[in-house]
């Protein structure tokens, strides 16, 4: 796989790196959270017949949007080009609301300089993912993505917990669709 940019992405604190895979292109978004160094990946779906080919489905009644789609992932990267398998990393105090805003600003950083229709991707669970982990991917992007808000409750006081701030904002709206056990978020603007 050949890098064929690599630009510092000032205003948003990480780098980018554009790469084609899989005969589409990619961006990969990379920045540090807890001494730990993570990617947020970021490949082009120009049409709904890819979109479809890989397993997403649209809402219904939404059109696949005409400039296109992306597909997000994001994990630890060991700098070598490696994954780490989407494991649980666990932090002291807020530290994993860095990490998910992080990506949430590369993710900003991608559309404002793509100009796509929207993200897609989903909620990886099961196995290494799941382990050491009190609260599922799947709940955590709900509320994160607006589109779940229930009363949460600290388990040793008792007391609530203050409602979480979605963080797509604006012209983004998010759907959920759980197709063969997965949870799979279309946002689009």
């Amino acid at each position: 796989m050949r890098i064929e940019e690599e630009v510092f992405l000032d205003d948003y604190g990480m780098g980018r790196k554009r790469f084609v895979y899989d005969h589409r292109v990619h961006h990969s978004y990379v920045f540090v959270a807890g001494h730990e160094v993570y990617t947020v990946i970021v490949g082009s779906l120009l049409d709904e017949a890819t979109f479809t080919r890989i397993g997403y489905e649209m809402p219904p009644a939404i059109p696949f949007p005409i400039n296109g789609m992306a597909e997000v992932c994001f994990d630890t990267f060991d700098g070598m080009g490696g994954l780490a398998y989407f494991r649980h990393i666990k932090f002291k105090g807020l530290g994993s609301a860095v990490v998910l805003q992080s990506v949430s600003l590369a993710l900003i950083a991608h559309a404002e300089k793509l100009h796509i229709g929207g993200f897609v991707f989903q909620a990886a669970s099961g196995g290494v993912v799941d382990k050491g982990r009190r609260t599922s991917l799947e709940e955590i992007y709900d509320v994160l993505l607006g589109l779940k808000n229930v009363p949460r409750y600290n388990p040793h006081t008792g007391l609530p917990k203050r409602t979480p701030r979605p963080l797509i904002q604006g012209d983004f709206h998010a759907y959920k669709r759980v197709t063969e056990g997965r949870a799979c978020y279309v946002v689009l603007q």
